[in-house]
């Protein structure tokens, strides 16, 4: 394969998930067939499955494609160690709220739906989770880091936003709710949340 080749494929690939992401963001995740990307992007649908697997593969790589250009930048700074650690929790929390939980929703409840999406994305909680306990614990080395870790993590599953968004609350109100629960979490005294003696 030349360079031309693998350049003009990386282009395609790009071209396509652009495309997807864009009529999902117009219509609906779950009102977009493999179809009307196909026809949309000017490829061929036997191109989509070649290159992607199935519909749960393309979304899935719609997924990775938004966290990859987020995920670095945003871990460097929550393991800056120049800046205050609760500072820099609540600075990827609301990091990933406004760029990976508000865009990639459609496609995190589509992900959630599949075991085999949820199990593909287990690796990168997993990163997530470790890095924003390593930065808990350095705020709070009283506590459980990896468990608050994985609490404030489960509050901005898509699902879980969507109900929130279902009873009436509104994003913005959502995004305002994690922030303060988080700041809870990190300001918490260690008489407040110590078990009671039985």
């Amino acid at each position: 394969m030349t360079v031309r080749e693998r350049a003009d494929a990386a282009h395609n690939r790009r071209k396509i998930l652009v495309t997807a992401q864009q009529l999902f963001q117009d219509s609906g995740v779950d009102h977009v067939s493999m179809d009307d990307i196909a026809e949309a992007a000017g490829v061929g649908k036997g191109t989509l499955f070649r290159r992607f697997g199935n519909r749960e593969g393309l979304i899935g790589a719609l997924f990775q494609q938004l966290t990859e250009d987020w995920q670095q930048e945003a871990l460097d700074r929550l393991a800056d160690p120049e800046a205050d650690a609760r500072e820099r929790v609540l600075g990827f929390v609301g990091s990933l709220f406004d760029d990976i939980v508000v865009p990639g929703r459609p496609l995190l409840r589509a992900l959630e739906r599949h075991a085999g999406g949820s199990h593909a994305n287990l690796e990168r909680y997993l990163l997530w989770q470790g890095s924003l306990a390593r930065t808990i614990a350095e705020a709070r080395p009283d506590a459980d880091a990896g468990f608050l870790a994985h609490a404030i993590l489960g509050v901005l599953r898509a699902d879980f936003v969507d109900l929130l968004v279902g009873t009436g609350m509104s994003i913005g109100a959502v995004r305002t709710g994690t922030l303060t629960l988080t700041e809870s979490i990190l300001t918490a005294s260690p008489e407040a949340t110590a078990p009671e003696p039985s």
